[in-house]
């Protein structure tokens, strides 16, 4: 169920209505019905699989609090393997047997491998993430084992986040467990942050989408400019699209007293790759931080095994987005471009101080945000690709033939009106992203004059009506991160 669709709009108002109007003690029954059915929209199929999933992951859990050390890491590597090999079967397993048969074929030994048929349960990557962190914090001690399965359900299948994020962690249960009362300046702040998603979603990720589609579905067909100028529009498109389904599931949960993992920063404003993925994706990021680069070593034996640790993670991290060697590659582009950042560090800072530079100064800080955005566009190129051919077609688009070819907006899918509409709309986001450097932007709007409060409010209504981007009838685009 997307959170734009119509049969959305008819289900959180009622979920919300019936929430506030239960005692306490029955909000979490009335959220679990409400995930279930969330769930059940995708297929009965997606609502087994994950009560399979969190039937592991509670007697995982369960059982790590009865054994003893070495029972204990059996148990843990025992649960972890059911949640992820199934993971892998429904994901990764057409990937492998591909690749198989290509590098048989490389051998002068083709066959054919069949693949089966399945179809990705709606969430998996995400749920199976959390279901994991929450073993880990059992094992670790850190948390104890949950003896409720229905909150354990809850806590995996909790509407907001369930199709993409963000990867909460365990501790959501405990405000699961015991929801707030109502809440006004929560509810309507919440409703605030839902719009400010729809927004970036329908007025610029989806109006850049066409731009995008059009010029890398054909990059020969147009200038170096206009290649390069589209692979900066995906940089912008992806973000506005998933920070919005960020906003809508943070703004959902919001409503109802219930705060979830913030998932971006304004990472556009980041001074290298490292400080990028800590404002990108965060839950993930952290998650990734938590139970796999620390557990490898982290930083703390040397700089090679450091680097090397951080191309793991990467790359695993390319391949968890999708089951694809441009995964890969776009995964491994980041982990290398923070290795070449730490390596080159002490050059670069040597460099700003021949030419004068000090490290704080807006010369400074300006250069770093244009050289991490452009690395991250570069890499952005491969995640965009159907393939690895189309992604080095885009790049050697940027490169090679004419700067522009005329009419610059010919065959792009968008006329001068919608450019203009989009700009607009980006001026909108700079503006808001750059206050919300200081101070959170809802709290500062809560606190305006009630009049300029509603003004801007049907502003921002009006424009999704009017300049937002539906499709044929009513039929907005899936959040990109809905495959994953």
């Amino acid at each position: 169920m997307n959170f734009l669709s119509p049969a959305f709009f008819l289900f959180f108002p009622a979920v919300a209505l019936c929430f506030f109007l239960l005692p306490q003690r029955a909000r979490p029954w009335c959220l679990l019905a409400a995930s279930a059915l969330f769930c059940l929209w995708a297929g009965v199929e997606c609502l087994l699989f994950l009560l399979c999933a969190a039937l592991v992951t509670y007697a995982g859990a369960r059982l790590l609090e009865n054994r003893s050390q070495r029972g204990r890491r059996a148990v843990l590597i025992l649960a972890l393997l059911l949640l992820f090999g199934t993971l892998f079967l429904f994901k990764y397993l057409s990937f492998t047997l591909s690749l198989t048969q290509r590098l048989l074929a490389l051998t002068g030994r083709p066959c054919s491998i069949a693949s089966p048929e399945l179809i990705l349960p709606v969430g998996i990557s995400f749920y199976l993430f959390m279901a994991a962190g929450y073993l880990i914090d059992v094992y670790r001690g850190d948390r104890a084992a949950q003896r409720s399965f229905p909150l354990l359900v809850l806590f995996l299948s909790f509407f907001p986040h369930l199709v993409s994020g963000p990867i909460d962690r365990s501790g959501l249960m405990d405000l699961l467990r015991t929801p707030p009362a109502f809440d006004y300046d929560r509810f309507r702040a919440g409703l605030l942050r839902f719009l400010w998603g729809a927004f970036k979603k329908l007025c610029i990720a989806d109006r850049l989408a066409i731009l995008v589609n059009a010029v890398f579905a054909a990059p020969e067909q147009f200038g170096a400019l206009q290649v390069f100028a589209a692979a900066c529009a995906f940089s912008v498109q992806i973000y506005c699209d998933f920070s919005a389904y960020s906003d809508m599931a943070l703004g959902v949960a919001g409503a109802m007293g219930i705060p979830l993992m913030e998932n971006f920063r304004t990472p556009y404003f980041s001074r290298s790759i490292g400080e990028f993925w800590r404002r990108w994706h965060i839950s993930l990021s952290s998650w990734f931080r938590d139970y796999l680069y620390i557990p490898l070593g982290g930083s703390r034996r040397g700089s090679g095994r450091k680097y090397c640790n951080i191309l793991i993670v990467f790359a695993v991290s390319g391949l968890w987005h999708g089951a694809g060697l441009t995964f890969l590659v776009w995964g491994l582009l980041n982990g290398a471009y923070q290795a070449a950042g730490g390596l080159t560090a002490g050059l670069r800072s040597r460099c700003r101080q021949a030419l004068g530079l000090r490290d704080d100064s807006p010369v400074t800080r300006w250069w770093q945000m244009l050289v991490t955005f452009l690395l991250s566009t570069l890499a952005w190129v491969f995640f965009k690709a159907a393939s690895l051919s189309s992604a080095l077609a885009v790049l050697r688009g940027m490169v090679s033939g004419p700067l522009l070819v005329r009419p610059i907006l010919a065959n792009t899918g968008l006329d001068r009106g919608e450019c203009l509409v989009a700009l607009l709309c980006l001026a909108a986001l700079l503006a808001v992203d750059l206050l919300s450097l200081r101070r959170r932007v809802c709290e500062r709007f809560l606190t305006l004059p009630r009049p300029l409060r509603w003004v801007l409010v049907l502003a921002l209504l009006l424009t999704v009506a009017v300049f937002g981007v539906y499709g044929t009838g009513y039929d907005a685009q899936d959040f990109i991160y809905f495959k994953f």
